[in-house]
């Protein structure tokens, strides 16, 4: 089983984890909602959190894949019997994580096509957002009757766009602040630019 890691099959893996970022965006809105928001505190959030969510996770992984190894389904409740009274009780609780998390990766998509097309701000009145959001909920809705296999949807998801998302755009626009800032950039800043960089090339090549 251990061995199994270092198959190229294992970054498989790797590009789903990469999902656990792709709502990362909304951390300057939750920045600004926190209350007391100090440096300090918000790390402190953000760690706690990750935290306990990547503790979940790995549990999780690994008591999937010690009961059904590689016959791991990319929806692991798909491998327990629609008669397992607890397998029901976490796919309810599955939908209704959804049903109000949703809406937080959502309202960034629905934000992120209004920039691209740059949609005036007297345009965004609430009837043309309505009508915008019924929209990509229908095509996301067609597309979900499509695809099937959650494990191919968020591999080539995280393969891609997780790689921009993670490890391409923050490492540009890191750079691009400390060139802005010059001279008046900090030893350390510059580093640390340099040090993003080299990662972003290695989520790239993982991805």
């Amino acid at each position: 089983g251990a061995s199994g890691a270092t198959s190229p099959k294992a970054l498989l893996l790797v590009c789903m984890t990469y999902q656990a970022y792709f709502a990362h965006y909304n951390a300057p809105r939750y920045y600004m909602e926190l209350k007391k928001n100090t440096i300090q505190r918000f790390g402190s959030v953000v760690g706690s959190s990750f935290g306990l969510s990547a503790i979940f996770y790995i549990i999780i992984t690994a008591l999937g894949f010690l009961t059904f190894g590689s016959n791991c389904d990319g929806f692991i409740l798909n491998n327990y019997s629609t008669q397992d009274p607890l397998a029901s009780i976490c796919r309810f609780a599955i939908a209704v994580a959804l049903l109000f998390t949703y809406p937080l990766p959502f309202i960034g998509v629905r934000d992120g096509i209004l920039d691209i097309l740059k949609v005036p701000a007297e345009r965004q009145t609430s009837t043309n957002i309505n009508v915008l959001t019924v929209l990509i909920l229908t095509l996301i809705s067609v597309l979900a009757t499509v695809f099937h296999d959650l494990g191919l949807v968020n591999a080539v998801g995280g393969g891609s766009l997780g790689t921009l998302v993670v490890f391409v755009f923050p490492a540009l626009m890191y750079r691009g602040y400390v060139e802005k800032l010059g001279k008046n950039s900090t030893h350390k800043e510059r580093k640390e630019a340099t040090f993003a960089v080299l990662l972003m090339w290695v989520g790239v090549f993982m991805g």
